[in-house]
């Protein structure tokens, strides 16, 4: 199919560290990096990234994606190590197409990872149905100068679209950008399909934190919109923009760049939102926030936007709700059943059975999953009932919180509790049976 395309070819200060830099053992590199290019044997490739993090484990970490189309991931190392030199080198001598693939830079005081990790996977980037990575006649890359430039000069007219999940836009976006209330790939994809629906002779302008999910996405809505005039992405990404304007009077960005790491969002940060469209608590909407592993919803633990006064009240017990479901807030529960009182337990139980029926009333087939989710919790709830009055002790609480992730009491989770914050996967949970109920199937 001629030559694989790779993503431009990064400006010096974007490939390098930052010179001005103290240099010394507190001083970490994190590196964000993506190309789409022909890789045949993907599995070759990540065993040897694999065994490069492992013989340099005390100063790299990061998350590593490989796949016949490509590579993408984010890493981070001290700089007086020099490993991340060195992974580069190897990264240009295992997949000749990363000869120019560019590194967007920040700076850390601490590393941001865990630990490593290195996977194969089927797409770097999916939508829900397969997509050649190629060049289209209708897809404009601009840089970070002309995205900028363009939108100043349509005053607010584009058709501006944020390609990343809810949690990040709420945290920052541009101005005037239609943002997904999505939590994964699959929603984003059936957001792309509605923007594709309105996108007739238009337009449309999209970002996302590095550049990587508007290659596929640019496509794919071109694909679904044929008659759309023109799709302009972001070069690298909400990333390169703030390295440009972040700060500054004219920085069309609002708020700040979200990341999946444990800093939780960027070192450079755009506008302040005076009219606070962005970085509130999504649940108070007044605090600031306080980006932590343990503030994710009671239900599929998405992470959530949270203020420090939040995160911290027992009001809720530490169990809160996302978008998605905003409708189970004081309903659904996890490790707080067994402290909640007789009459509390009653009401849940009633409200999701009736739930529950109005959904197969809805449609059956459809609905299954959701069924499935309140049958499981409203069940925990009736055995947590039938061994209280089978004699057994109450043990009803108001002043506790519990992290949905550890299991933990908030006051005792140390927020190391999710995988890009810490080593969430291999955290211990309390037992996994809550009133005689399988808790792990829960979510």
């Amino acid at each position: 199919r001629g030559r694989q395309r790779v993503a431009p070819r990064a400006t010096p200060s974007a490939m390098a560290p930052d010179a001005a830099a103290p240099d010394g053992d507190d001083v970490h590199d994190v590196v964000l990096f993506y190309a789409y290019t022909a890789i045949e044997r993907p599995d070759a490739v990540a065993s040897t990234l694999k065994s490069f993090f492992a013989e340099h484990a005390a100063h790299f970490k990061g998350r590593v994606l490989v796949a016949r189309e490509g590579v993408n991931g984010t890493a981070c190392g001290s700089r007086r190590s020099g490993a991340l030199p060195m992974f580069q080198a190897l990264l240009r001598e295992l997949v000749p197409g990363c000869e120019t693939m560019p590194y967007k830079t920040s700076l850390a005081s601490e590393q941001v990872f865990h630990d490593a990790r290195v996977e194969t996977v089927r797409e770097l980037v999916g939508w829900g149905e397969r997509l050649a990575h190629e060049r289209r006649e209708k897809v404009v890359h601009l840089s970070p100068k002309e995205f900028h430039e363009a939108l100043k000069a349509r005053d607010g007219e584009a058709t501006v679209l944020d390609l990343r999940n809810e949690n990040e836009s709420i945290v920052g976006k541009f101005r005037g950008a239609r943002c997904p209330d999505a939590r994964n790939m699959q929603e984003l994809g059936r957001f792309l399909d509605s923007a594709a629906r309105e996108s007739s002779g238009k337009e449309v302008f999209m970002y996302c934190t590095g550049g990587i999910r508007c290659e596929k996405a640019a496509i794919y809505l071109e694909k679904k919109a044929p008659d759309v005039a023109k799709v302009y992405q972001l070069q690298g990404g909400i990333h390169e923009y703030l390295e440009a304007y972040g700060g500054s009077e004219e920085c069309l960005f609002l708020g700040k760049n979200f990341t999946f790491d444990k800093r939780g969002v960027m070192p450079k940060s755009g506008k302040v939102d005076c009219d606070g469209e962005v970085w509130n608590c999504q649940r108070c909407r007044d605090g600031e926030p306080k980006l932590r592993s343990c503030a994710v919803c009671v239900v599929c633990r998405f992470p959530l936007v949270l203020c420090e006064r939040c995160q911290t009240s027992t009001s809720n017990r530490g169990e809160w709700t996302c978008s998605h479901h905003a409708n189970l807030d004081g309903v659904y529960s996890m490790y707080a059943v067994p402290h909640l009182t007789a009459e509390d337990l009653t009401a849940r139980i009633k409200r999701m059975k009736c739930m529950e029926r109005e959904l197969f009333d809805a449609d059956p087939k459809s609905t299954a999953n959701k069924r499935r989710t309140l049958r499981k919790c409203f069940t925990r709830m009736e055995a947590e009932l039938k061994r209280r009055e089978a004699g057994g002790a109450s043990d009803v609480r108001r002043d506790v919180a519990f992290c949905r992730n550890s299991g933990r009491e908030l006051a005792t989770c140390a927020g190391d509790c999710m995988g890009f914050w810490g080593p969430g996967h291999v955290i211990e949970k309390p037992p996994t049976t809550l009133c005689g109920v399988d808790a792990t199937s829960v979510e």
